[in-house]
């Protein structure tokens, strides 16, 4: 292969580039590093420069500061990574200059001629000790140069490392020394054209109706007394606690608009509070907003979509629940709608399960006690508590936020109340006509509470305004107690008191029966008559046409000694309503009840007249 004369002629001259390098550093033994140190080994200054830009950094009593070009809390990490090679920079290491320059060298070689830095490191005592450094141009290699001109050093590649770290580096960029876990206030002030708008928020544990434990929970302070709503909150303060600076800017003050700032926001911790000062966006980049701290000249950028929600904290932070309560704790309640009211209260006991009656009260629908579906109930409150302010555009137009208005204009005259009992302490709720909405919304507002809250209340399904019995009444009809059974059974038709079938259990188990109810039949309904239940109590007219059947019941219980009870019941049936509804009663009950499906699907087939 034939080499060009290009080629050649480049390679002489590496050789020779290379030969001057080892020339000059052949001839002398490098010392040892560490025996003595270049540098002072407890620094109170540095000032690393680059050109015309430089970093000047100084160790105060709280740590390690950046004081130009800027003034701002060191990043401790940088800082502490080139305190650690300074260390072992040994003043005895390296080659003389002289001999080096005797051998043929000179500063350029080492890129010492016109250095890329400056560094100056000054001690405890005042004393400072300054060497320039470069990049030797053939191998990239970074040699030092004493001050008095007479040691050149060569330094390691961490050191290099640490050298070229970028300027930002130096600097923390977190804005906030409260870490989010000890944040209790934040207050603001936001410069409008209508004026100066204060918000002030605190985290406090403070005794609340509804709830067991109480925790730290954010309110408002200013301008009214009531919850902030706990995740918004918890996102815009972790959102202000680790705010960042993302670039510090030198521009004039008419520009940066922080001599008038637009915003004021005080962030206090256990021990320790700071001021956030706010201004314009910055010129060309309408994301980015001019800021300060309040006893710090130095102007950073930061982004505005981590604060907006503190351009508008009444309304974003506004709590969305307005009855906030755990429905484990309501011992009662009492709704009232149109002069009418119901009440209801948890039963006492051991139960698992709670169990909930309907008492006559005074003014109630009810006449008569009974016991209550607990699920039903069960229902009812969890959608009470956990009824949401609808959402809105913000006054701004820039976000959404919940519906909530001050107690000034609740809304029309009260359509509803409801009145949650927890042991001794009352929470009173009032539904009102929402007269921007439609009929599936209330304006709900607790009473006490500054605000209320315009929510949709169609998972209520109705239950804040329903007053009758029957609408809250346990589903189970007859429940037969363990070891009791169904013995006997009877068909007959009302009109002329024919009887369609009968059937008795024998001792041997099996059941004999004659007309409608025989053998097969009557073991399908006795088992479904064991545990007779309601799908509902309509509480009025369904157009059943009157009672057209009574079925008797013979219930049979042991009591010992091989010996047996027996106990009747008697229910009224109208004709079929569909192929799965029927209407029945209890003889011994005033409430009529719409038969759950899947009894009623075995005895509407024995109501059908011969042939349909």
């Amino acid at each position: 292969m034939r080499i060009s004369r290009t080629t050649v002629i480049l390679l002489v001259a590496n050789l020779i580039a290379f030969g001057l390098v080892w020339k000059a550093t052949s001839g002398h033994r490098p010392t040892a590093i560490g025996q003595t140190q270049l540098f002072p080994s407890t620094p109170t200054k540095l000032i690393l420069s680059e050109g015309p830009e430089r970093i000047v950094l100084e160790k105060r009593s709280a740590g390690w500061r950046v004081t130009e070009p800027f003034d701002w809390p060191a990043n401790i990490w940088t800082v502490q990574r080139l305190l650690d090679e300074l260390r072992f920079v040994s003043a005895e290491a390296g080659f003389d200059a002289a001999e080096a320059k005797a051998n043929g060298s000179s500063l350029k070689d080492y890129g010492l001629e016109a250095p890329r830095w400056t560094l100056k490191v000054t001690a405890e005592t005042g004393a400072a000790v300054e060497a320039k450094i470069g990049v030797q141009p053939s191998t990239r290699h970074h040699f030092l140069l004493t001050d008095d001109g007479k040691r050149i050093i060569p330094l390691p590649e961490a050191m290099s490392a640490a050298l070229a770290a970028k300027p930002e580096s130096y600097r923390v960029d977190k804005i906030f020394e409260v870490a989010d876990f000890e944040a209790r206030a934040v207050s603001v002030r936001h410069r409008t054209k209508d004026g100066e708008v204060v918000t002030a928020l605190t985290s406090e544990a403070r005794p609340r109706i509804g709830r067991r434990v109480q925790l730290p929970e954010w309110r408002f302070e200013t301008p009214y007394d009531a919850l902030a709503d706990a995740d918004a909150t918890a996102r815009a303060v972790a959102d202000l606690t680790n705010l960042r600076a993302s670039k510090f800017v030198a521009l004039a003050d008419d520009v940066t608009g922080l001599t008038t700032p637009t915003l004021r926001l005080s962030l206090e911790g256990n021990s320790r509070r700071q001021m956030l000062l706010v201004g314009n966006a910055a010129p060309g980049q309408p994301t980015m907003l001019c800021a300060r701290l309040e006893d710090n000249n130095s102007v950073f950028l930061v982004e505005a979509r981590l604060l907006n929600d503190w351009f508008a904290a009444r309304e974003i932070l506004a709590a969305s629940r307005p009855a906030d309560f755990d429905p484990a704790l309501v011992t009662g309640f009492t709704i009232a709608t149109g002069g009418r009211t119901i009440t209801l209260h948890r039963l006492e006991g051991a139960a698992a399960e709670a169990r909930w009656e309907i008492p006559v009260a005074p003014g109630s629908t009810a006449t008569k006690r009974r016991e209550a579906d607990a699920k039903v109930v069960g229902r009812f409150l969890d959608a009470v508590s956990q009824l949401r302010a609808s959402r809105r555009k913000a006054a701004n137009g820039s976000a959404s936020v919940p519906a909530v208005m001050a107690l000034s204009n609740p809304g029309t005259a009260s359509i509803q109340t409801l009145e949650l009992e927890f042991g001794t302490d009352r929470m009173l709720l009032t539904f009102t006509d929402d007269p921007d909405k439609g009929a599936g919304t209330r304006v709900v507002h607790a009473k006490g509470s500054p605000l209320a809250a315009v929510c949709d209340v169609s998972l209520l399904n109705g239950g804040h305004q329903n007053v009758e019995p029957q609408a809250w009444r346990k589903r189970a009809v007859a429940e037969l107690p363990q070891g009791a059974r169904v013995s006997g059974l009877r068909l007959t038709a009302r009109g002329d008191g024919k009887v369609l079938g009968e059937a008795r259990l024998g001792p041997d188990g099996n059941w004999a029966g004659s007309g409608r109810l025989d053998p097969a039949n009557s073991r399908r309904v006795a088992v479904g008559l064991a545990d007779v239940r309601a799908a509902e109590f309509p509480g009025r007219d369904v157009g059943s046409g009157g009672w057209k059947f009574e079925i008797r019941v013979t219930d049979q219980a042991a009591t010992g000694g091989g010996a047996a009870s027996e106990t009747f019941r008697t229910y009224l049936c109208s004709a079929p309503l569909s192929t799965r509804s029927l209407l029945m009663r209890d003889e011994a009950d005033d409430d009529d009840f719409i038969l759950d499906a899947a009894l009623a699907e075995i005895l509407i087939p024995l109501l059908a007249e011969p042939g349909k």
